[in-house]
């Protein structure tokens, strides 16, 4: 209980519970609330969650097969409603919004018991970067200032996604990161500092240190999910259990990641997936 006491005692004299997270000027006083608290290299655990009422659970990038992802989405949706206890989710294919509109298409006329966001993942000439509550396609390859305006645009969040891996040439890297975060007319609304692929394996860890230390954007955790059994692997922590909720506290800055790595069968699925696409072209081919 020591953690959280201090916690909350520098909390409540640094004043952050009043203030977005405009520039991290100083990071040892400025950092927002979700991650506060946390270890420099640490994602939030659910005993930390439920202690500080952050009990809300979103997974808010994951794909389908309108574009990567191997699960449809009725698939996704039939398992986030039976088996797991995400509270909101967001499908965020790749430079595409048709499933995720089918799929609040399909929420809506249904009865399920989580919340639904449309989003898509950008593929922006810097990196990927997620955009949230949007209702019409961002094009791709466009820079990722121009992107992040045209989010905006559409009332959405923008929030870099998996950044700082430099084996993975959709990775945001630093240079990219500090370019935004000294513009004074473009901002990101986050940065998703745990992604439970591949893609976070060694640079989930890194994100949350550099985060931490230098821009103090609101922090989100995803799973990254391209099989349905991997959704929920990583998550974001907040206040409430709506997709307006979730909203809220990543624009106050009141989220935190967490979650764990894909396990070895995730990997597996879509492996297994990719090996027997190739074999059904090659087919295709010599036929």
């Amino acid at each position: 209980m020591d953690f959280f006491n201090s916690r909350f005692c520098s909390l409540e004299s640094s004043g952050m519970f009043s203030s977005r997270f405009d520039r991290a000027t100083d990071t040892s006083e400025d950092m927002n609330r979700g991650t506060g608290g946390l270890k420099r290299r640490r994602q939030m655990t659910r005993d930390q969650a439920y202690y500080l009422g952050l009990s809300g659970k979103a997974d808010l990038h994951m794909h389908s097969t309108y574009s990567d992802g191997l699960g449809t989405i009725q698939q996704i949706l039939h398992h986030v409603q039976h088996h797991t206890d995400l509270n909101v989710i967001a499908v965020t294919d790749h430079n595409v919004v048709e499933g995720a509109l089918r799929a609040q298409d399909m929420w809506a006329r249904g009865r399920y018991r989580f919340d639904f966001i449309v989003g898509e993942e950008i593929s922006t000439r810097e990196g990927h970067m997620l955009a949230l509550f949007i209702e019409k396609r961002i094009p791709p390859h466009l820079s990722i200032e121009r992107s992040i305006d045209l989010v905006h645009e559409q009332g959405g969040l923008a929030i870099v996604a998996h950044p700082l891996n430099p084996l993975f040439r959709h990775s945001c890297q630093r240079e990219v990161l500090n370019r935004i975060f000294e513009d004074n007319d473009i901002w990101l609304d986050g940065i998703e500092t745990w992604n439970a692929s591949f893609c976070g394996i060694y640079t989930n860890r890194l994100a949350m240190r550099i985060n931490r230390e230098v821009y103090g954007w609101p922090e989100v955790g995803n799973s990254d999910a391209h099989t349905t059994h991997a959704i929920g692997r990583g998550c974001t922590w907040f206040e409430g259990s709506t997709a307006l909720d979730v909203r809220n506290a990543i624009e106050s800055g009141e989220c935190a990641p967490g979650g764990k790595l894909w396990r070895m069968h995730d990997y597996w699925r879509l492996a297994s997936y990719h090996i027997q696409k190739r074999r059904k072209v090659r087919k295709e081919r010599v036929a």
